[in-house]
């Protein structure tokens, strides 16, 4: 328990058992949460990649994810969270993205990890909450080509 034990924080605090597969760099495995009475669940809907001033969808893998990352950091906020309270992430990536230039199953995972790490490192404190990553064969419209959906835990007169 040692592992993860910090009296001195009501965030969660994220960690890998070393009897456990260590997992890539984006995620670890288990995530202990504090909870008070006044403490709130905050369930996002997935977040997609588009422009709120718009309407309309990002062109480009890359660009649908950091603009997801974008719509999670402000739908937090909305709720009064942060990415630092995250407590629990899936990510869903669209299997067959041949129709918009991206031909590799392995494209897909560098980008999205390699963007996720940066946003948490940036906008989260460098934590790592649980995530599952599912692939799909489509998401709400044949234009999406990511999703991310996240909860999280606040304390306190927050939320």
């Amino acid at each position: 328990m040692a592992a993860f034990s910090d009296p001195r924080t009501d965030k969660p605090q994220a960690f890998n058992p070393p009897n456990v597969p260590t997992p890539p760099p984006t995620y670890n495995q288990v995530s202990i949460t504090p909870l008070i009475p006044s403490s709130k669940l905050v369930t996002l809907a997935g977040q997609v990649g588009v422009d709120p001033s718009t309407h309309k969808v990002a062109e480009g893998f890359e660009a649908q994810v950091r603009l997801a990352y974008r719509n999670v950091l402000n739908t937090l906020k909305a709720a009064g969270a942060t990415p630092r309270d995250i407590v629990h992430v899936r990510h869903y990536i669209v299997k067959d993205t041949k129709h918009v230039g991206v031909e590799s199953e392995e494209e897909l995972t560098e980008v999205w990890g390699r963007l996720w790490m940066e946003f948490m490192d940036k906008e989260g404190e460098g934590h790592r909450p649980p995530d599952t990553v599912l692939g799909v064969a489509c998401l709400a419209t044949k234009y999406l080509l990511y999703e991310c959906e996240v909860w999280a835990i606040v304390q306190g007169g927050r939320a």
